[in-house]
């Protein structure tokens, strides 16, 4: 514990994870009861930056015509089309002598999930590996900037960090597209069903080495992280034992995986024998010889409460805050948890009484977390509505997707790459949380990134300026400019501070923004609003949300 909290008296433990808490900041007692207060600007950024990547001003304003329930209906009940498959952007491939080898499987701009990359060379075959990991990235970057009015996208990334698969482990760009599109076709789905289809996902399987577990030798990898980091977690109402554990790798002994990278179960390898799991599991007793001991098994598991409760904590801290305390465990996750199993472990019943709670509206629990990369990045470059290519476009869309993955990836959030079997440290990692995102080496390259789109002219600050109510007014325009920016309010007297140092030249008469901005006074509007918004974005306001 920090010696000042300690002698402050300003932290608890929280029994629901056993963590300390730091209580100086936070007091709320709100519920899941129908959020029926303002429905402005303000709650509807909220919303979206919470749900999608950005919130812009064309989606705030579509949903200004609705109610806050209607909203996140629209947003959970989108229909989003199956994508089309990542292409091969790449050319030819050099062996060890420098001779130059053509991708045979697949020609350029055509899908490669479907050729299993089977060259005798192990240096070509590595290097088209790799390429196809990198068009996946690709990809998955273009259809976060493409994204529609909807929560699939970031209900995506979400199962990523639950799971956690990690490409330096598995090392096959087929098994981890075949990975991410079961998370992307079932993001919305079922969370029981979709950890069955996990647990024998060939990705999963090499991942934390179910391919390698037999009855000669059972491998407990997956075994104890499914329990510990995927389904009831480590609080202190988790009480599965480490012969849980064991027993639990015995029933899964057996999966492998054929060289079309399909899972199937191997008899020879697996346990037949009867497995009896602790008085957590209500002694339960599992045997068989088949595919049917699996989904036994997370029946199993998610006939305990506490695994209900410990999903609805990794929603809650992925779309609302980064900790929960008693009042929280007993207002939202409790009765979160009865609803996801008395729903039959669909997660959109949940999602949806969380996102139109009081509690998710609360002011409490506004701007008070730090963006992560991504939403940094692509929020921006969506909110300043910054033309992209299709995400087809494998010539001239994936070179700029390139850009918004490898910029999120030297913040520290690589997809394809969480940086450990728990995902990103910034949903769980106390006492620091999101404050993991911003240190020495990644405060400079989010202000790099800003400060290029400004000077590169990326981002058109002048058409964002523009499309406020009443541009040449200085006061309004930094009023709807922050409002859409900035999810925690400026002062007034910063506010006072930006106009009289961007806009009107410290001249204190508001007549030399308006004439400028009327006359079109391209020298002057230009460099007044370069100048502002590489300051706003280099704010700590920006980077909240």
């Amino acid at each position: 514990m920090d010696r000042r909290s300690f002698l402050t008296g300003v932290t608890k433990k929280i029994p629901a994870t056993g963590k300390i808490q730091d209580t100086r900041y936070r007091n709320t007692d709100s519920g899941l009861t129908a959020y029926s207060g303002n429905w402005t600007r303000n709650e509807i950024s909220h919303l979206l930056k919470r749900t999608m990547f950005g919130a812009k001003k064309s989606d705030i304003d579509y949903f200004l015509g609705m109610s806050a329930s209607e909203a996140v209906d629209e947003l959970l009940n989108a229909v989003i089309p199956s994508p089309s498959p990542p292409l091969r952007d790449y050319g030819l491939i050099s062996d060890e002598d420098g001779v130059l080898h053509d991708d045979k499987g697949v020609a350029q701009g055509q899908t490669w999930v479907n050729d299993y990359n089977t060259l005798s060379d192990p240096v070509v075959k590595g290097s088209i590996n790799r390429l196809r990991i990198e068009s996946l990235r690709k990809w998955w970057a273009g259809l976060i900037v493409h994204q529609n009015r909807s929560i699939w996208e970031k209900m995506v990334l979400f199962w990523h960090h639950h799971f956690s698969v990690q490409v330096e482990e598995v090392d096959n760009a087929t098994m981890m597209w075949k990975h991410h599109n079961l998370l992307r076709t079932n993001a919305l789905g079922n969370v029981k069903q979709l950890v069955k289809e996990v647990t024998i996902d060939p990705a999963m399987l090499i991942h934390l080495n179910g391919y390698l577990n037999s009855k000669q030798a059972p491998d407990e990898n997956y075994a104890r992280e499914m329990q510990e980091l995927f389904t009831v977690g480590k609080g202190p109402d988790s009480a599965y034992t480490e012969n849980d554990v064991i027993t639990a790798a015995r029933v899964l002994t057996g999966w492998r995986i054929d060289n079309t990278y399909t899972a199937y179960l191997d008899s020879n390898s697996h346990d037949t024998g009867s497995k009896t799991f602790s008085s957590f599991y209500n002694n339960t007793t599992i045997s068989g010889s088949g595919q049917s001991e699996v989904s036994d098994l997370v029946d199993m598991i998610y006939s305990t409460t506490e695994a209900a409760r410990f999903f609805c904590r990794k929603l809650y801290t992925w779309f609302v805050y980064y900790q929960v305390d008693e009042t929280v465990e007993t207002n939202i996750i409790v009765p979160l948890g009865e609803m996801l199993i008395s729903n039959g472990f669909d997660v959109k019943p949940v999602l949806s009484a969380l996102l139109k709670s009081e509690h998710f509206f609360d002011p409490e629990n506004q701007a008070c977390s730090i963006k992560s990369p991504l939403d940094m990045i692509a929020g921006t470059l969506r909110e300043f509505n910054v033309p992209f290519p299709p995400y087809t476009d494998y010539i001239n869309g994936y070179p700029l997707f390139y850009a918004v993955y490898g910029k999120a990836s030297a913040m520290q959030e690589t997809l394809l790459q969480p940086p450990d079997v728990s995902g990103w440290q910034a949903y769980y990692q106390d006492p620091m949380f999101y404050e993991i995102w911003v240190n020495s080496n990644s405060l400079p390259k989010r202000a790099d990134f800003t400060d290029a789109l400004v000077e590169d002219n990326v981002i058109d600050y002048r058409a964002f300026a523009g499309n406020t109510s009443n541009p040449a007014d200085p006061n309004q325009l930094i009023d709807e400019v922050t409002e859409l920016l900035l999810r925690y309010p400026l002062s007034g007297n910063s506010k006072l501070y930006i106009k009289n140092r961007f806009l009107i030249n410290n001249t204190g008469n508001d007549a030399t923004w308006t004439n400028a901005w009327n006359s079109n006074n391209n020298a002057v509007i230009n460099s007044s609003l370069s100048a502002l918004f590489k300051f706003m974005m280099n704010l700590p306001e920006f980077h909240l949300c």
